[in-house]
């Protein structure tokens, strides 16, 4: 349990909060009491001003959906526009490698010409010399 977990457990109970405070003076207290009341305003005006700027959102968008329904312009009509432009894909062309353990063992492993490769494949690239195109099994 982290610290704000354990305080956040200490302060949801009043008996664990007598038990905290015993050794408290009254005027430690209403210090201490204060500043929780401080925290709290500010927690609730950043929550009050969350909420007039998700109204505000709220209220644009209802502006927006009314324009486009005046001009006959559907959410439909916006995605037809994103499919007329086609998305880039990328092809990326698997093969499968030959190479040689360090013990002499051939092994032959699926991949593609970028990425990461087995411990013992790079081992023998670096091994060789070769590159991974040369390794390619016809």
């Amino acid at each position: 349990m982290n610290v704000f977990e354990e305080i956040q457990h200490r302060l949801s109970s009043k008996t664990r909060i007598r038990s905290l405070f015993k050794d408290v003076h009254a005027e430690d207290l209403e210090r201490i009491i204060s500043r929780m009341n401080d925290v709290l305003s500010e927690k609730l005006e950043a929550r009050d001003k969350e909420e007039e700027q998700r109204q505000a959102k709220m209220e644009s968008i209802e502006a927006i959906k009314q324009i486009m329904n005046d001009r006959g312009v559907s959410l439909d009509d916006l995605g037809a526009l994103e499919l007329e432009l086609p998305k880039k894909r990328r092809n990326i062309q698997k093969f499968t490698f030959e190479y040689q353990t360090e013990a002499g063992d051939t092994i032959q492993w699926q991949g593609a010409t970028t990425g990461r490769l087995p411990r013992d494949f790079q081992a023998y690239l670096d091994r060789t010399g070769k590159k991974r195109l040369d390794c390619v099994a016809e």
